[in-house]
């Protein structure tokens, strides 16, 4: 394939094994999502602990082995190419690229509450439009410098993600240690995961889960595919469990269930639990990490648009790289203009929180489709590809082939029931038949979107010959300074 190839040539190497861990992190965590599965009480904990295993052990090990196997640009796209055929690679692609538009969308309303809430403000709608629209496009802006800038943010910046963590949760402690905790415990509820009565968090669990294969959208980038992967999952993982769990817990003890904000509970909290001040300068680092977030974003599914580009299912201008930073720059524009048409649309329609949770429940139907394109890949890699597997040494999933089906039949199951609990529960509280329109709609949407993507974008592109489509690519020659980077 020419994603192969060609990103190996031009891009340089410069995410380290703590670049890609914080960078796993910021794609797949946002503990805004605590606020909501704390709402919940403490049937929360159950729900997450079988939404890891379920879900984020088995997408683990499967991205982990196929990113090992095909250790390009592109993740799901090569990998389900590969396995599957060119149009499902396509399909693939596009399911895990459409949570970018969706979550650029959304996002930006919860760094304007958070913003709100730290100056203790009020505004309108238009002007709530209007702010959310800078703090994207204030995102892309980020998004558009050099990967290797954008790491060592990220870098920082993670650090500083623990330190909010271990804020939350400690004043939550002391505040349930002082006075009890707010939402009243119970062992029943802390053990066991009630569906019948809270079934919806499941399929929170997973959409709050969602993204393991995405840092390898940037395979290409990376010092070392083999070396970081395993690492990046495994240290990743257990910083993403570390923070929603604890963050959860100490929202739940600061704030009784039916007073928990579900975007900004999770530092509304610290009012409660924590001193004069906390609240204001944790709303305000929260945001910051939003952001740093949606830049994170940015960089890793813009590459999904480069690679299609690359494979001529879009238009050569979508290949386009710029000169000083080798970022596409055309690929993150356009995810930028995408959302910012989403955003104007359905915010002004209905209350920006009920909005943004409406926008998660439809990403969490849409992306938990694309699960499959990285869990079926791995049956068919292990068939069809023998002689690799017999021949090169790689980390792989334990256990054979038994292990393999074990690893696919939970995942695929954990994944058919978060699509289930995610179109059919509602996460906040408005009708049933309101909830599944909205996510219904939204989903219909991004389906359409893909279908017109597909049909105009390939007609685009094969008018280009393959030679004419890669010759502006012919000028870029990595330097030395660019290549060689300090692992870590």
């Amino acid at each position: 394939m020419t994603t192969e190839l060609v990103p190996e040539q031009i891009l340089p190497k410069v995410m380290t094994t703590f670049g890609l861990t914080a960078a796993y992190v910021f794609i797949i965590c946002w503990i805004t999502g605590s606020s909501v599965m704390a709402g919940g009480g403490w049937t929360a904990i159950p729900m997450w602990v079988l939404g890891i295993l379920t879900f984020l052990v088995p997408a683990g090990m499967a991205v982990v082995e196929l990113g090992n196997l095909w250790p390009g640009q592109g993740g799901v796209y090569i990998w389900a190419t590969r396995t599957m055929g060119e149009t499902w690679g396509f399909i693939g692609g596009y399911l895990s690229w459409v949570p970018v538009i969706l979550n650029a969308a959304s996002s930006p309303a919860i760094v304007l509450q958070l913003l709100l809430l730290a100056f203790h403000a009020e505004i309108g709608l238009t002007a709530s439009i209007i702010l959310q629209l800078v703090i994207l496009w204030t995102v892309i802006g980020l998004a558009l410098a050099k990967l290797a800038a954008n790491q060592k943010i990220m870098n920082i910046v993670f650090v500083v993600y623990g330190v909010l963590t271990l804020t939350i949760f400690v004043s939550g402690l002391l505040f349930a240690v002082n006075n009890g905790s707010a939402t009243p415990f119970s062992w029943a509820e802390a053990t066991i995961p009630n569906f019948a009565v809270a079934g919806f968090l499941y399929g929170t669990v997973l959409l709050y889960l969602l993204g393991v294969e995405t840092p390898y959208n940037m395979g290409a980038e990376f010092l070392s595919v083999r070396k970081s992967g395993p690492k990046m999952i495994l240290w990743g993982s257990a910083a993403l469990v570390a923070i929603y769990l604890l963050t959860t817990l100490g929202t739940m003890m600061a704030l009784p269930g039916d007073q928990i904000d579900p975007v900004t509970g999770v530092i509304s909290m610290l009012d409660v639990a924590g001193f004069p001040g906390l609240m204001e300068i944790g709303a305000v680092v929260l945001a910051f990490i939003v952001i740093v977030a949606l830049m994170t974003y940015q960089v890793a599914y813009s590459r999904l648009i480069f690679v299609s580009g690359l494979e001529r299912h879009l238009p050569r201008i979508f290949t386009h790289l710029n000169p000083r930073t080798r970022n596409p720059v055309s690929a993150i524009l356009i995810q930028g203009v995408i959302s910012s048409l989403i955003l104007v649309g359905l915010y002004s329609q209905s209350s920006m929180a009920n909005v943004t949770v409406y926008l998660q429940g439809g990403l969490s139907t849409v992306w938990l489709l694309s699960g499959f394109f990285f869990l079926v890949p791995v049956i068919v890699a292990r068939k069809r590809y023998a002689d690799r597997y017999a021949n090169e040494e790689f980390w792989r999933i334990p256990g054979g082939m038994a292990g393999v089906w074990i690893t696919v039949i939970v995942g695929s199951l954990a994944t058919v029931a978060g699509i289930y609990y995610s179109f059919v529960t509602p996460w906040i509280d408005v009708p049933q038949a309101t909830w599944m329109t909205w996510v219904g709609c939204i989903s219909l949407g991004m389906f359409a979107l893909g279908l017109t993507v597909y049909v105009f974008g390939r007609r685009s592109a094969r008018k280009v010959s393959q030679d004419d489509a890669l010759a502006h690519l012919a000028v870029f020659d990595l330097t030395k300074t660019e290549a060689e980077e300090p692992t870590t």
